[in-house]
């Protein structure tokens, strides 16, 4: 069976340095344990870049984008051949042989239709009311309905960055925009609740949102900081999971680094010094240790890899062009090649090909090192496949 991940209107950035792109390449690796775990053996998933047409695809799972709110189109240029074509596929291929990501089928013939004033004849000319019928027949997943569908029993919950943090066998509930103190104030388990009652192990991934935005904006941001995970643990010990991981904050990067107005919160991209909040972050990840420590969880700390000389973190680990996130070529999991990123022992020489060799490749030695930075035990695996061979 051959899959493909695309866009309807816009395209999947193929730069590994993508944090958007990334989310493609994580339904992708999600698709491949899911299929697995249906019994589909031989099924083969690609990532689409900027093709033209969906031919000898068995499946097309679209990825929506970030951005996406699902009652416009953003259409740079306007309303033209391109994005026309784009969305004409719609009705190339049986509707019951596509699949929205993340959300119900948006209408994009009703959505076409509401950009006729200002369009170009092939705009004008399509068939908006077929493309309009063909996308109520198609299916959709979800995060939630894939775990409950496989009985996926590892949750990865957090704001933007938690999937950075995924391993095979994970959904993941990704909250753009989440601080740790709003996700306390809604409950951790109402966020959980919908990827049903077999979760059992969590990863959890918050609180870089608060100390760029928040946190010194208290009159004592350590006090504040203190009572806040104070709070994270009683929660989650709540909760009564079988395994929890709690993730670090990461460094803070320089403060020159251009950030979109998106990344802005009244006005600012971030308040409070590079070493106000560096201390913060070290307060942050001292504590989360501790509790780790006296409750039997796992913590998580990010590689030496992602900092420069300076201790900031290197802009060269980050999305590109700009942004707070990590680039994808950084994730604790290679979702391309589907192994431990051998990336967070060494960044790739700019002089050498970016994709790196299969894990199976590299010497004993350094995959015991690799497993350990992901927290994987040597020769555990997911289905009885190891995930690193000796």
């Amino acid at each position: 069976m051959k899959i493909g991940i695309d866009q309807v209107v816009g395209t999947i950035s193929p730069r590994p340095t993508s944090h958007k792109a990334g989310w493609s390449w994580l339904w992708a690796n999600q698709l491949k344990y899911y299929f697995n775990q249906l019994g589909e053996g031989d099924v083969e998933i690609k990532v689409l870049h900027n093709e033209e047409s969906w031919d000898g695809y068995d499946l097309i799972y679209l990825d929506h984008g970030m951005e996406f709110n699902g009652e416009s189109l953003n259409l740079f240029g306007g309303a033209q051949d391109e994005p026309a074509k784009r969305l004409g596929r719609l009705l190339s291929v049986d509707p019951l042989a596509i699949v929205s990501l993340d959300r119900a089928m948006p209408d994009y013939g009703a959505l076409g239709k509401g950009r006729l004033k200002a369009c170009s004849d092939l705009w004008r000319d399509t068939d908006w009311d077929g493309i309009t019928d063909a996308c109520s027949k198609m299916d959709f997943m979800t995060q939630e309905s894939m775990a409950n569908h496989i009985k996926l029993d590892h949750l990865a919950l957090g704001d933007s960055h938690t999937f950075s943090m995924y391993k095979p066998g994970m959904a993941v509930c990704r909250n753009d925009g989440q601080t740790m103190y709003g996700a306390l104030k809604k409950g951790l388990k109402t966020f959980i609740e919908p990827f049903g009652p077999q979760i059992k192990k969590l990863t959890l991934y918050f609180g870089n949102i608060d100390i760029r935005h928040h946190l010194m904006r208290q009159e004592n941001p350590e006090l504040a900081l203190s009572n806040m995970l104070i709070e994270y643990e009683k929660q989650i010990k709540e909760l009564n999971m079988d395994y929890v991981e709690l993730i670090s904050a990461l460094p803070i990067e320089n403060e020159s680094r251009k950030l979109p107005k998106t990344g802005f919160y009244k006005g600012t991209p971030f308040t409070g010094t590079w070493g106000e909040r560096t201390k913060l972050v070290e307060q942050f990840n001292d504590t989360l240790a501790d509790i780790c420590t006296r409750n039997g969880w796992d913590h998580y700390k990010h590689p030496e890899v992602y900092k420069n000389c300076k201790g900031e973190l290197d802009f060269e680990v980050m999305e590109k062009p700009q942004s707070v996130h990590l680039a994808r070529l950084y994730y604790r999991w290679d979702l391309e090649n589907d192994c431990p990123n051998p990336n967070l022992l060494a960044r790739p020489s700019k002089d050498k090909p970016k994709k790196e060799k299969p894990a199976k490749e590299l010497s004993v030695e350094k995959r015991v090192e690799i497993a350990k930075l992901v927290n994987t035990t040597p020769g555990s695996g997911v289905n009885g496949k190891p995930l690193i061979e000796f």
